[in-house]
């Protein structure tokens, strides 16, 4: 089997064309100082022994990779999905490159992340937080030089933050479900466990205002975030005494398993169980029965947010100290509540 072939260098083209390495790379920044005639003979000869500038160590020289690292927590969550898509469109579009990683909610996968991709000299990193406790790292790569944007509130964090205010979400839907009459509500929340106490308490608002018991709430964790969770759950739901009568779920995911228990096990929702999810996916408006859910903006989050790290990149001086924007959501009633 043959080997790889070498990658051009830059040197190469020099001994190819009998110019100095100065000039070539004179040429392939187009710069106007060299005659056209050797720009051409360059730039042709370049293109035939299929050379690729080391984007590398041009950040190096530089100091500017014109890359921005993603880091996300679940990339089997559709709003994410729907989130990284609108950020490589809008970094392509300011002529940016994106580097992309998972952590699967676990801190230390966050940790690496944010170590390669500084290793990778990015020029900042854009980040939906593994856990909302533990971010000491993520502090320390911003102090170092790095920018780093949060996607998710961390109250006190001292970091950039462009966000859904999920306390003001939580609120609405619940305060949906108070005036509908329920007083016994499950709350089905796969997010406290990572840190994440906005949604339990905007709910625990919602239930106060309304004049209800401070037991009108009850907190399930589910064991982690797909449909198959939240359908699991239900079980200890239903279960559970005084039983409720509706559930509002931390995702959409979970809520979608939630409404596929109750059709297997013959609850009519909402007659029965009033269900209502958070994040507002394709599939909550297309399923069998349309679910009435929290819009997460995922578009508007992820531009306003590359627009905001990327400003304080290409202008570091007009760059203030952090400032953190929470975007208010809004219900979307359906059939589910």
């Amino acid at each position: 089997m043959k080997g790889l072939k070498a990658r051009a260098r830059l040197k190469d083209i020099a001994e190819a064309t009998g110019f100095s390495a100065n000039t070539v790379s004179l040429a392939l920044r187009g710069s106007l100082r060299l005659p056209e005639e050797t720009r051409e003979r360059i730039l042709k000869t370049a293109e035939q022994l299929n050379y690729r500038p080391n984007k590398i160590a041009r950040s190096l020289v530089h100091n500017a990779s014109r890359t921005i690292g993603l880091i996300m927590t679940n990339i089997m969550n559709p709003t994410l999905t729907l989130a990284a898509r609108t950020i490589e469109r809008e970094l392509t579009r300011a002529g940016y490159a994106m580097m992309f990683a998972a952590s699967d909610s676990s801190v230390e996968n966050e940790r690496r992340a944010v170590e390669l991709f500084i290793s990778y000299q990015v020029d900042g990193i854009l980040v939906y937080p593994a856990n909302h406790r533990e971010y000491r790292h993520l502090v320390a790569a911003d102090e170092g030089g790095t920018p780093i944007l949060m996607l998710v509130d961390l109250p006190g964090s001292g970091l950039d933050t462009v966000t859904i205010d999920d306390k003001a979400g939580a609120y609405k839907a619940v305060h949906h479900l108070c005036a509908q009459g329920h007083r016994r509500i499950a709350m089905l929340d796969g997010g406290r466990a990572l840190g994440n106490l906005d949604k339990m308490r905007g709910a625990q608002q919602a239930a106060k205002e309304a004049g209800l018991a401070e037991d009108t709430i009850t907190v399930f964790e589910p064991e982690g975030h797909s449909p198959a969770h939240g359908f699991a759950a239900m079980s200890r739901i239903i279960a559970s005494e005084p039983r409720p009568s509706a559930v509002f779920a931390s995702t959409d995911q979970l809520a979608i398993g939630a409404l596929h228990w109750c059709r297997e096990h013959g609850v009519a929702v909402p007659a029965d169980m009033a269900v209502v999810g958070y994040d507002n996916t394709e599939i909550s408006r297309y399923g069998a029965l349309p679910l009435t859910t929290v819009n997460y903006a995922a578009d508007e989050i992820s531009r306003i947010g590359v627009d905001r790290i990327l400003k304080r990149i290409e202008d570091f001086d007009a760059w203030g100290a952090p400032c953190v924007e929470l975007i208010e959501p809004e219900l979307v009633v359906r059939e589910s509540a």
